[in-house]
Parts: C-alpha cells; structure tokens; sequence
C-alpha cells in the first residue's frame, strides 16, 4: 500500500509546474535575502496566489503549481518593487506561462530609488547643521513628498524617490542670531524661479546645495474656546505639510516663515453627538500671539440622494466619501456618519464623492449653492467650500454603463495578462476627472469594465506603463468613446507597443 501511495505522490508531482529563480541587487548583482516574491494568476487562469521569502542565498521556489500563467512581484525595503518582464521601471511585468510538467527558473534584479544628496549652507559656505530640506513635485502648487535632516556638517540625503524631475527646498529655522526662510535651490523664495533636479534610477544625483535665505520667523499662538470642555486638536497647515498639538485650551507654532496658513482646532462628539470645530485661514506677515479661536458645531452638511427620476434614494449600500483639502493637499478618504441625513464636517474645503459600486453612478452633483464645480465630474471627486450649513445633492443612477471587449497583438492572437488602461477624459480641459481605473485581460484576451458614469472615456492596452499619465495616453493614439446610462458596450484592443 505504502509503494502504491508513493508511485501516486510521484506521479503527481511530474504534472505540477515549478516557479524558482533568484533576486539580485541591479548594479552589484549580489544576492538579496529576505526578499519577497509573489505570484498571481492572470485572470481566467488556474492557480493560487502565494508568496515566499527569499533563502540567503537569494533564490526561492514555489512548487506544485497547475499549468497557467502567473505575474511575479519582488519587494524588499530600500529597493523600488520590481515586476518580472518589465522593460523599464515604469512599465509592467509581463506574464510567465508555464505547462502542468512545465519548470522554470527567474532572474529578478531589484533596482534601488533614486536619492539627492548635497548640503545647505550659510552665505560664508558654512554647513547649516541639523536644517530640514523637503523634495517637492514639480506642480503647481508643489506637493512635498519627502523630508530629510543635515547633518552637523550640513550634509543631507533624500532618499526613496522615484527617477524623474523634483523642486528641493529647505524649510524654515530659527538659528542663535535669527533665522533662516524656506528658500528653493538655486537661491529664490519663488517656485517659478527654482531650479529643477532631475534624478536616474538607481543613481544619486549629488552635490545641489542650497543657501536659505535669512530672515525673520514668527509665533503663532493662542488659546481655543470650547464649552464642552476637554481635549482638542490644533493643526497648523502650510504648502510642505501638517503639524499637530493636542491641548485643552492653548496652542504655539514657533518659528514659522512668512506665508499662508490653515489651523483647525477639533474636539469630538460630546454625549449628544455634536461635534465642534473651527477653521481660520492666515496670511503670517508678523507675531500672531494672543490668538482666540472659538469653538463651535460643526457645519451640518445634509446630503441629499435622488434618483433620475427625481425620487428620493434610501437604499443603505450607498455610500458618501469625503474628504479634506488643504494647503498641504488632501487628506485620508473617510466615510462621513450621516445623523438624519447630514454629516458633521469642520468649516474649511472638502471633496465628496459617491463610494464606486458596479450597482450605481453618480450622473449630477450640485453643491452647497446648487453649482456643479468647475473641472470635476460628478462620479470622482466634487469640491465644496464649508462655511455654514447647507444641503449637497447626487443624482444617481441605478443603470451604469460598461465596457468590455478583446485585447489582441501580432497575427490578432489574443493577448493574455496585458494591463487594460481606463481613463474617464474631459476633452474641453484635457483633464483625467476619476482615478484610472486598470485590469489584466484574461487568458483569452478578454477584459471588462462595469458600474461607468455617463461621459467621455479614453481606452488602451500596453506593456509600456504600469499607470500613465494623462500626458503618457495623449501619445499612445487611445481610443475614445462616450458611455451611455445603462448600455454596455464592446472596444476591441490592440497592445500598444513603443515604436
């Protein structure tokens, strides 16, 4: 019986596909333990996903695998994640298909980030120790994306940047004698005038010194009114990020530079549910000392549910996202608690926008005036301004379109396990208005995209981009179409390759 269980295990194993290979540092190509690999199947293809930790000689293995096609993923802290078959970092893995008896051996080389190393100095060259400096994106408004710290000597590194073009600028400081201004590279307060850094993978770009220019810092300070009592959050807020106290009545910011800022003050719900909260813009030009902020309830922002008929919608799987928006950018997404109808949101500027469901689409929304916000859609995001009580409404229907067809390359083969782009368009501002939405055609080369809102959509296949950009598409000859309410309709696809 034990050789009959045995000739049986071994047979089975001879129908089972291997994956096994092995991680190594790009530029050394030294071995890299500890890192780990995963494995998913294409869509419409058999197989588990699973994941393994490299051996310290940097090799892993799965076993006992069903014939398919698998995407492979690498990831280890201090490395950018490397997908198997990509051309570049930018694009995206390809799949590896296997026959049932079928083995086969990986090279995965992980690249590290790109970083900016240099040194902030006085108008003598003098290293400026323990001074902060930020990369930024190259936006308007810049976006601060990591901070770093000098060292005694003034020396920084910023670190864990994708390859691309930034905007570094140290932040304020005060010193023994005085202090020292935001101030861009190549010496100017202004972001039109800053020089930009440009940065390769798995390169450092050295030697970018900054000079902060001197100047005068100020105090913001105060005390915070609430009649509940308790404890409150202060947030001051400026363009390169957040800073947070708690407090039961007074507040500081020191040491601030010139500029515009945002500070909330926040307590919670007491035990009748009201919540309170204040929001007061500033534009710092001096000491703002002996501030008085008064607490009280927040805005009541009732959301009002229609249908297209212009019925009211009750049904509880609907769902409102909201969230903040700030000098620093947004914040996390929440889902507001509706008490008869209304959310409790702190004065200040919100985005609202109707949880995705393949059920329903946000086809209208108006705001707190009855307007429809400039350069939005009502199915993404839709900014208000919060300063008193008011009512928003979303029109919805219960009939959203969809899109599905076929991905082919070559002699029309259909492709399997290819990245599907989705990208809702406004042909007037040029502008992507919803989050772009991706898939993986299955192993048949079929994809499908459900729960659309009415309007222009743009529409594509490659290998080339794991998420392009709006200005990535423009060049990749996308196939635009409208969505209709309720009608699902088929684009058939070619992959785009880079010619």
């Amino acid at each position: 019986m034990r050789k009959w269980l045995l000739f049986l295990l071994a047979g089975g194993a001879l129908h089972a596909a291997i994956i096994k290979g092995s991680v190594v540092e790009n530029q050394t190509g030294k071995a890299l333990a500890r890192t780990l690999v995963s494995i998913t199947p294409v869509p419409g293809s058999a197989g588990p996903t699973a994941t393994a930790r490299t051996n310290t000689y940097g090799m892993f293995e799965f076993v006992d695998l069903p014939g398919g096609a698998y995407l492979i993923h690498a990831a280890r802290r201090g490395f950018m994640t490397a997908q198997y078959g990509q051309k570049n970092w930018r694009a995206a893995g390809q799949p590896v298909v296997l026959e049932p008896d079928q083995s086969t051996f990986l090279s995965i080389r992980l690249a590290r980030f790109s970083s900016i190393s240099g040194a902030i100095v006085d108008e003598n060259d003098v290293g400026l120790p323990d001074h902060e400096v930020v990369a930024m994106t190259n936006t308007r408004p810049p976006r601060m994306l990591v901070k770093a710290q000098a060292d005694d000597r003034g020396m920084y590194r910023i670190a864990g940047l994708d390859p691309g073009a930034y905007l570094v600028r140290t932040l304020a400081r005060p010193f023994e004698d005085g202090g020292y201004l935001p101030t861009f590279y190549r010496e100017t307060a202004r972001v039109d005038e800053a020089g930009l850094v440009e940065t390769l993978l798995d390169r450092e770009t050295t030697d970018i010194k900054v000079r902060p220019f001197p100047g005068k810092l100020y105090t913001i300070s105060g005390t915070v009114s609430n009649s509940f009592g308790g404890a409150m959050i202060v947030t001051l807020v400026s363009d390169v990020g957040r800073e947070t106290m708690t407090t039961v009545e007074n507040f500081q910011f020191v040491a601030k530079a010139p500029g515009p800022y945002e500070l909330y003050a926040e307590a919670p719900a007491d035990r009748r549910g009201i919540a309170t909260g204040a929001y007061v813009p500033l534009s710092l030009e001096r000491d703002m000392t002996g501030m008085r902020v008064n607490l009280l309830p927040r805005a009541r922002v009732y959301v009002d549910l229609a249908n297209t008929q212009g019925g009211r919608v009750t049904d509880p799987s609907v769902k409102v996202l909201a969230r903040r928006v700030d000098l620093a950018g947004e914040w996390a997404v929440e889902t507001p608690r509706l008490i008869n109808g209304a959310a409790q949101l702190v004065q200040g500027r919100w985005q609202l926008m109707l949880g995705p469901s393949p059920a329903y689409v946000a086809t209208d929304f108006r705001g707190l005036k009855g307007e429809r916000p400039e350069g939005s859609r009502a199915d993404g995001w839709n900014e208000i301004t919060v300063n008193d009580s008011g009512s928003v409404r979303f029109v919805i229907s219960d009939k959203p379109g969809g899109v599905h067809g076929t991905v082919t390359m070559g002699a029309h083969e259909p492709a399997g396990g290819v990245p599907v782009f989705l990208e809702a368009y406004d042909e007037v501002t040029h502008k992507r208005v919803v989050e772009l939405r991706t898939t993986r055609s299955d192993m048949r080369g079929g994809y499908n995209f459900v729960g659309l809102a009415p309007g222009t959509y743009r529409l594509l296949s490659t290998f080339e981009y794991q998420s392009p950009g709006t200005g990535d598409i423009d060049g990749m000859s996308p196939r635009v179409f409208r969505v209709e309410e309720g009608r699902d309709q088929q684009q058939d696809l070619d992959v785009w390759v880079i010619r």
